[in-house]
C-alpha cells in the first residue's frame, strides 16, 4: 500500500470542507454564493460547511458580515506548519536578510501541480513595494514560476506547454517555441530575470533552490518596481539572489559541484 490518496477512503464532507477552506485561503472576503460557485457545491451545502469551519475557528466572517476569511485556528495551523516544515523554517531568515540588504520584497515559491505557490515572504516597510501574498498561486509559464518549468522533465514540460497559457501582460510569453528557448537559458543560469510578465511595471530576479542535482524544490526571488532596478545592478542583485538560494539548498543538504562559485 502506498501513501497515494485512495478514493475508497475519502470522506466527501471533509474533502469538500477542505476545498472551501482552500478557496478562502486563496482569496479572502468572498461571499457564500461565489465560494459555492467556485467549489461546485450548492449554496445551501457550502453555507453549512462554511458555518462548521467558522465554529471551529478555521474561518471567520468578514468585517462586513458578507464574506469569509481565515480564522485564528488557521493562523495557528499555518504557524505550526511553518515551524515544522524545514524549507520554510530555513528560508525565512534568508528571505529577511536578503530583503533588508536589497530593500525590496523577497519570496519563496514551491510547485503545486501545474502552478507555483508562495509559501514564505518578506516585505520592506517602504510605502511603494511589491505585495507578496502567502498562498497566492501562479501558472508555471510566467514570471519566477518558470524556474520549475525549466527544471522539470521533458514529457511533463511539454504537457504543460501544449495546454492553454494565460497572458497577463503584453510581455507574457505564450508561444511554446519561444518559451522553450527561454527555459533552456534559465536551466543553465544561476539566476534569471522576468520583466513585466505578470505585472507591467514589475521586475523579478529568481534563483532555484535544489535538493539534488537538477531537482528543484523551490524558487527564491526578489520583486520590485522596474524603475528601482537599473540595468547595471542586475548582475549584482542576481548574484545575491543566487547565493541566498544556495544557502537554503545547502541547509537542506544539497551540495552542488559549482557550490564554491555560487557561495564565494
Amino acid at each position: 500500500m502506498t501513501d497515494q490518496a485512495d478514493t475508497r477512503y475519502t470522506v466527501d464532507s471533509v474533502d469538500r470542507a477542505i476545498s472551501l477552506l482552500q478557496t478562502v485561503a486563496g482569496e479572502a472576503d468572498l461571499g457564500v454564493s461565489e465560494i459555492a460557485r467556485r467549489s461546485g457545491d450548492s449554496k445551501a451545502r457550502a453555507f453549512r460547511l462554511l458555518q462548521t469551519l467558522v465554529r471551529r475557528g478555521l474561518l471567520a466572517r468578514s468585517s462586513d458580515g458578507k464574506g469569509y476569511r481565515l480564522g485564528l485556528a488557521a493562523l495557528m495551523l499555518g504557524h505550526a506548519a511553518s515551524e515544522q516544515m524545514d524549507l520554510i523554517r530555513i528560508a525565512n531568515p534568508v528571505l529577511e536578510e536578503l530583503g533588508q540588504k536589497i530593500g525590496e520584497t523577497t519570496q519563496l515559491r514551491i510547485r503545486d501541480d501545474q502552478e507555483s505557490l508562495c509559501v514564505a515572504k518578506w516585505e520592506p516597510k517602504r510605502d511603494l513595494r511589491v505585495n507578496a501574498i502567502v498562498g497566492r498561486r501562479r501558472p508555471l509559464h510566467a514570471g519566477s514560476s518558470k524556474a520549475f518549468l525549466a527544471h522539470m522533465g521533458d514529457e511533463e514540460r511539454e504537457a504543460i506547454l501544449s495546454g492553454p497559457l494565460k497572458r497577463f501582460t503584453k510581455k507574457t510569453v505564450t508561444d511554446p517555441r519561444l518559451l522553450r528557448g527561454g527555459l533552456e537559458q534559465i536551466r543553465k543560469a544561476k539566476f534569471f530575470v522576468s520583466r513585466g510578465e505578470i505585472n507591467d511595471d514589475l521586475i523579478s530576479i529568481t534563483a532555484p533552490v535544489f535538493v539534488a542535482p537538477g531537482k528543484i524544490i523551490a524558487a527564491l526571488n526578489i520583486a520590485a518596481p522596474e524603475n528601482r532596478v537599473p540595468e547595471e545592478r542586475i548582475s549584482e542583485l542576481g548574484d545575491m539572489v543566487a547565493r541566498a538560494a544556495h544557502r537554503i539548498s545547502a541547509a537542506l543538504g544539497f551540495r552542488s559541484p559549482a557550490a564554491n562559485d555560487i557561495a564565494s
